[in-house]
Order: structure tokens, then sequence, then C-alpha cells
């Protein structure tokens, strides 16, 4: 093998090299989307368990947790242009609710029966933009 060939090899491989590295050890879509998912159906297992809860306490607490899983949704690695878009609008859905449930909160200790009202209406949105975000992030997961 001539000096030029084993020069050009050599070249090729470290131009190859690093960026078969780097797509082994990219995450794929499955695994972002696997991870949006987790945050998702824990926050809604939680909410789900206490939905109907007089408890102004564990109401509060249920706040607490969306604005963790708010958090934790936004500080998620997502790489993937169209589930940074999910990430985002499922964050913002969380953090709508924990602001919400407490000015509801709020509202009905100090018996402001129209803010009580307006933190219904809201809350009522939220819930019909969560599971039509959660069903468009299902579809992109599952399509190729």
């Amino acid at each position: 093998m001539t000096f030029f060939k084993k020069i050009f090899i050599i070249a090729l491989l470290l131009i190859i090299l690093p960026n078969i590295i780097l797509v082994s050890c990219s995450e794929n879509r499955v695994f972002q989307c696997k991870k949006i998912i987790s945050i998702t159906q824990a926050i809604a297992k939680e909410s789900h368990a206490n939905r109907k809860t007089e408890d102004i306490q564990k109401a509060l607490q249920v706040a607490d947790s969306f604005e963790k899983a708010a958090a934790e949704m936004r500080n998620l690695s997502i790489y993937d242009k169209n589930l940074v878009k999910y990430q985002l609008e499922f964050a913002n859905i969380y953090q709508g609710y924990a602001q919400t449930t407490r000015q509801f909160i709020f509202a009905l200790q100090k018996k402001d029966i129209n803010t009580v009202k307006l933190m219904q209406q809201q809350l009522q949105q939220l819930g019909q933009k969560e599971p039509e975000l959660g069903n468009r992030i299902n579809s992109y997961c599952q399509s190729k």
C-alpha cells in the first residue's frame, strides 16, 4: 500500500469514525418519546387519584406536583424539533395547572365566586388541551 493510500484511509477514518460515534451516542426518537411520556403518565396518575379531593392541602400538593412535572419536562434533553414542541406544550400545561389550582384555592378561601368560576373554566380548558396533546405526541411517536 502506498503512502498516499495510507494517508487517505487514515483521513477517511478520522472523518467517518467520529460521525459514527456521534450517531450511536445520540438518543433516538423512541427513547426521547419515552422520556416525555413517562412524565405525562406519572402526573396523570397522581392527578387522577386526587381529582375529586376536597382537602385543600392535598390539592396544593397536587399543584406542587404539577409544578415539579413542568420543571422536569422543561429539563429533559430532547433533540427532535417536533418533540421539543410537545415537551414545551406539556410543560406549559402543567405550569398552568399548578398556577390555576393555587388561584382557585385562594379564591375559594376568599369566597371570591367570580374568580372561582373563572379558574374552573381555565382548569377545564387545560383539561381539554392535555389529552389532545397526548394524542398528537402518541401519533408522532408511533410514526416512522
